[in-house]
């Protein structure tokens, strides 16, 4: 199989927080699916010092690093450019893998759902939270309609980031400058949309901010609560925060159908669950008690996702608990073989289009706003 040529942008220049991009060369060699031939970081020294380690050339110049003679882009920069330069792949005819969000603006959305029309290319955003173990799980639970009709789901994304807002001078990072222009929303939206094949309509939303309260000069809110309304007629609702300070929370799910009921870990020890009224039938409807009770859903394994019990060894090579091997996995059987991108440009808009949406519900005090669907951007 032809090996393919990866560029990588982003190198971790700002020196605050980890190198996210580099772990793709570790999840591309598990894959055995190419390598990085070429690095571009606006900052020389870090684009040099990557390149170095991965035997590739380095480049400060976006354009020149897209002549250098590429099949795939990863984008690993700020989010505030992940649309752009998309854009800019895509016109070159190279493939586009893009780290979260594909986009944080409605018109940057717009564009790049354009120019992945126009070009024909693939594009897939590289959102890995849908592809834990849990999430796969409990897709085809709900595919084999165990849960019966689900009408409500529920994430949370609860991740104390203070630490990759400053640089050691004071001075703010891109994190603390953009992440007060839109919400970190679509670690907990994707997974909820690809288990139920679904897609937001409207969100209100209400917000607590006070800024200096936990920084200075920091003006991301410090917690912010979505209810959605989805074209299938559910409700979800999502919890971020990504500034108070407390352990880290940031894949909690829950579903409610009419069958069944899903409800994710906490931490400390607390195991995902799940009940099922087909192994558990009430004597009548409403009837509640000792009888009732969840059950592990790590008993439902073996049977509704052999496959990720099989590679667990493999997929723990990679990173967040093994999501990474099956992200990048499903990059590569369906650009090799040809196939549709797995979270294409209309999914990858469906979880980021709602970031700069519910901040202007919450902004407006709860204000209804609508969420535009992608598919009619072309």
């Amino acid at each position: 199989m032809a090996q393919l040529r990866f560029g990588l942008v982003g190198a971790g220049g700002n020196q605050v927080g980890s190198a996210r991009g580099l772990s793709h060369a570790r999840h591309l060699a598990t894959l055995d699916a190419g390598q990085i031939v070429a690095v571009c970081d606006r900052v020389a020294e870090a684009a040099e010092q990557a390149a170095g380690r991965l035997g590739a050339v380095a480049y400060t110049d976006y354009d020149r690093f897209l002549r250098h003679g590429l099949d795939v882009v990863i984008l690993a920069t700020p989010d505030v450019l992940h649309a752009q330069q998309a854009v800019e792949a895509l016109q070159r005819g190279i493939a586009v893998l893009s780290e979260v969000p594909a986009a944080t603006t409605v018109e940057d959305g717009r564009r790049l759902a354009q120019a992945v029309h126009r070009s024909g290319g693939f594009y897939m955003l590289l959102e890995n939270y849908g592809y834990r173990d849990e999430i796969e799980l409990i897709r085809r639970l709900v595919q084999a309609g165990k849960l019966g009709d689900v009408y409500f789901g529920e994430g949370e994304y609860l991740h104390d980031c203070r630490g990759l807002n400053r640089f050691p001078d004071g001075s703010l990072t891109w994190r603390g400058q953009y992440f007060s222009g839109y919400v970190y929303i679509w670690h907990s939206l994707r997974p909820l949309l690809y288990i139920l094949d679904d897609r937001t309509t409207r969100v209100t939303a209400m917000m607590t901010m006070q800024p200096g309260r936990l920084e200075a000069d920091i003006r991301i809110p410090d917690n912010v609560v979505s209810l959605f309304q989805t074209a299938g007629g559910r409700l979800l609702k999502i919890r971020v925060d990504i500034v108070s300070p407390r352990p880290h929370l940031m894949d909690y799910y829950a579903l409610q159908g009419t069958k069944g009921s899903f409800e994710g870990s906490r931490g400390f020890g607390d195991p995902p669950r799940i009940w099922l009224e087909e192994l558990e039938p009430a004597d009548r409807p409403g009837r509640s008690g000792p009888s009732v009770s969840w059950r592990r859903l790590a008993d439902f394994e073996e049977e509704y996702i052999p496959d990720r019990v099989a590679a667990r060894e493999v997929a723990k090579r990679t990173g967040h608990g093994g999501s990474d091997y099956w992200t990048l996995k499903a990059f590569v059987e369906a650009y090799r073989a040809g196939n549709p991108s797995p979270v294409d440009v209309f999914r990858a808009l469906d979880c980021s289009l709602p970031g700069p949406l519910v901040l202007e519900s919450a902004r407006r005090g709860g204000a209804p706003v609508e969420i535009p669907d992608p598919r009619t951007f072309i």
